[in-house]
C-alpha cells in the first residue's frame, strides 16, 4: 500500500501534469462540504545560486502536506489514495523529489506527507542599484484543483528557514509567505496560492574593490595631463587615449561578473561616467594645445591651472550625484 501513496505523491509533486489520471480518487469529503483544507509548510534546507543573467535562483527545501481523508479512518483504503496535486508556478525546471514521499495515515484519517525537494525557479530581479541591491526570492505552489475543492492553509511551525541556509555574496535578510488565490485566465476559476519569500541581499565587497575603484582611479588618471607642459602634446594625448583603452579592456575582463540586462545599473553608469569624463579630458588637452599653436600660451596656461583642480572635482560630483540618485530610487 505503501507504494500506492509513493506513487501518487510523485505524481502530485509534478510542477506539468495538470490531466487528472484515470481511476484516480477525488478530494476527500468534508462535513460542511466545503473545499478540503490542505496544510502546506516550506523549510528551506539550502539555497545553491542566484544567476542574475537567467533570474532564477535555486534552492532545496522540505515540503510538509497535511488533509484529512475520512475514507482511510481505520486504516482502511480502497480505490488507491488521493494526494493533494500541486503546480510549482515560477519553477525554470520541474522540481526534482530527493528520493520517495514520507506518507503517514493516522487512524482517524489524518494525512500527514513529507518530501525534499530540489528546483530551479524563476523571479524577477531589479538589478538597477547592483551591486547594492537586495532582492526578493519567492516560491510560489498552487494546487492543481480550483478553491472551491482544495485550498491551502499555512503551516506556521513548518514555515520557516534552516539556521545554516546560505547564498554565496548574499546575506539572507528575513522570511514571509501569504496564502492567497489567482486566476490563470480573467474569466477562470480561482487556485489557492502559497507563495514562500526570502530577502537577500547582495555582498558588494567584491564590487566595490575589484571594480568600482579600479574604475573610478583610472578615471582619476586624466587629472595628470593638466601638470604637463601645455606644448608638449605627445605625453598628455598619450595619457588620455591609453586611460581610454584601459577603461575598454578593463570593461571586457570585467564583463563576466557583471548583468546583462536592458537598463543601466550603477556599475554601468559608474564606468559610463568615468568614460565620458576621459573624453572630455581628451578634448581639453587639444583645445589647450590648439591655443598653444596659436601663440595664446597665457591663456592656455591658465586653462591648465584651472583644469587642474577642475577635472576631479567635477568628475567626483557627478559620481557622488549618480549613486545619490540611484540609492535614493
Amino acid at each position: 500500500m505503501r507504494g500506492l501513496w509513493t506513487a501518487a505523491m510523485m505524481v502530485g509533486l509534478s510542477a506539468t501534469a495538470w490531466s487528472q489520471p484515470v481511476g484516480r480518487p477525488g478530494p476527500p469529503p468534508t462535513p460542511d462540504g466545503g473545499p478540503v483544507e490542505v496544510g502546506v509548510g516550506f523549510h528551506i534546507v539550502d539555497f545553491g545560486r542566484i544567476t542574475a543573467r537567467e533570474e532564477t535562483f535555486d534552492v532545496t527545501a522540505h515540503l510538509e502536506l497535511r488533509w484529512r481523508d475520512p475514507r482511510l479512518a481505520g486504516g482502511v483504503v480502497g480505490g488507491g489514495m488521493w494526494t493533494p496535486r500541486l503546480n510549482f508556478d515560477n519553477a525554470a525546471e520541474a522540481p526534482r523529489p530527493h528520493g520517495e514521499p514520507e506518507i503517514e495515515v493516522d487512524p482517524d484519517g489524518r494525512v500527514t506527507s513529507r518530501s525534499i525537494i530540489s528546483g530551479k525557479f524563476s523571479t524577477p530581479l531589479d538589478l538597477r542599484k547592483f551591486p547594492f541591491d537586495a532582492q526578493d526570492l519567492v516560491v510560489r505552489i498552487s494546487l492543481f484543483h480550483d478553491r472551491s475543492k482544495v485550498r491551502f492553509a499555512p503551516i506556521p511551525e513548518a514555515m520557516h528557514m534552516h539556521d545554516d541556509a546560505s547564498i554565496t555574496d548574499w546575506s539572507l535578510l528575513e522570511q514571509t509567505y501569504r496564502v492567497d488565490s489567482r486566476r490563470y485566465r480573467p474569466d477562470g476559476e480561482e487556485y489557492s496560492v502559497v507563495a514562500y519569500l526570502v530577502r537577500a541581499k547582495r555582498r558588494s565587497t567584491f564590487y566595490v574593490w575589484r571594480v568600482l575603484l579600479p574604475l573610478t582611479l583610472l578615471s582619476l588618471i586624466p587629472t595628470l595631463v593638466f601638470w604637463f607642459e601645455p606644448t608638449n602634446l605627445q605625453p598628455q594625448i598619450s595619457t588620455c587615449m591609453g586611460t581610454l583603452i584601459a577603461m575598454l579592456a578593463f570593461g571586457y575582463s570585467v564583463d563576466f561578473a557583471l548583468p546583462k540586462v536592458a537598463y543601466l545599473t550603477i556599475v554601468d553608469r559608474h564606468a559610463m561616467v568615468g568614460f565620458l569624463a576621459a573624453t572630455a579630458a581628451t578634448i581639453a588637452v587639444t583645445v589647450i594645445h590648439r591655443s598653444v599653436a596659436v601663440g595664446a600660451v597665457p591663456a592656455a596656461l591658465k586653462a591648465q591651472r584651472r583644469l587642474r583642480l577642475l577635472y576631479p572635482a567635477a568628475y567626483l560630483a557627478v559620481v557622488g550625484l549618480s549613486f545619490g540618485l540611484f540609492m535614493s530610487s
